[in-house]
């Protein structure tokens, strides 16, 4: 609904607001109104659960903003200009149809927080510069795309807090992880992971707040035996048994075989698999 937008944002600009909040709106195409990308002193945009297919690039005009929300729309592609908003500590493009990610999209000077759960990203997605990321992102969420392996370089996102993965076709956890320090959430959990690097026990997830939840997988029975015994404690008590030779040994002989599994759900029905041509109704506003 372009005349809500419009009416939104002319409110904004008259009174100087900082924050435009329009979810659940019936907002297709931002084009429409080309104002939005002049409020130039707009901190805050939320536009989630709406229609919105395309993201202008003019989106990098908005060079105050520091959180954008595009959370449920109908997003396929995102403009390279994106990455240029310079504030941006937050972006959320969770559930859309997203398939890759523009080049240059690694750029974000201070991106903290990247929500990008529920599209069809592959690893073959990320461009080539994503790892840049690194330099200030502290959690990321990729929670049911497609993903076989781990974001591309991921040891070197050093201020790293939070890594969802849950609900893709991941393999393999990179031997490296342990070089992310600071990660005390990693969310494993409906995957394709048969063993675990004993690396992994560099990292602390037994302290308060902090979780790694690795169920749901094709897990060999000395790993999977320690999770069903462990109850509370499994965190602690599956670490232990990764640090022993016993362990180590039956990792290294499982790795070099080649038996890793390759098998992969049906996501046909997913919605963001769905391409649905909304017929937009007559706007009364």
């Amino acid at each position: 609904m372009s005349r809500t937008l419009r009416k939104a944002v002319e409110a904004a600009k008259q009174r100087k607001e900082t924050e435009l909040n329009l979810p659940d709106e019936g907002v297709a195409n931002l084009e429409d109104v080309p104002e939005l990308f002049q409020l130039g002193n707009i901190t805050r945009l939320v536009l989630s659960n709406n229609r919105i297919d395309k993201l202008p690039p003019e989106i990098a005009e908005l060079r105050s903003l520091e959180y954008l929300n595009l959370f449920n729309n109908h997003l396929e592609e995102l403009p390279s200009t994106i990455s240029a908003l310079p504030r941006l500590r937050e972006l959320n493009l969770a559930v859309n149809r997203l398939c890759e990610l523009p080049r240059g999209f690694g750029s974000f000077p201070a991106l903290e927080i990247l929500d990008l759960t529920y599209n069809n990203l592959t690893s073959s997605s990320f461009s080539a510069n994503f790892a840049y990321l690194g330099e200030c992102l502290r959690a990321l969420y990729m929670g049911d795309n497609d993903l076989t392996d781990f974001p591309p370089n991921i040891e070197k996102f050093v201020f790293l807090q939070i890594l969802v993965l849950r609900d893709n076709d991941i393999q393999t956890i990179p031997k490296d992880l342990h070089r992310c320090t600071r990660l005390v959430t990693l969310h494993l959990q409906v995957n394709q992971i048969n063993v675990l690097p004993p690396e992994i026990t560099r990292l602390n997830f037994t302290g308060e707040g902090c979780s790694f939840y690795i169920q749901d997988n094709p897990l060999i029975h000395a790993i999977e035996d320690k999770l069903q015994a462990a109850k509370t404690s499994s965190t602690k008590l599956l670490f232990d048994y990764l640090k022993t030779e016993e362990y180590k040994e039956i990792y290294t002989r499982f790795y070099e075989s080649g038996h890793m599994s390759k098998a992969k759900r049906d996501r046909s029905a997913k919605k963001s698999r769905k391409v649905v041509h909304h017929k937009l109704p007559v706007d009364s506003k």
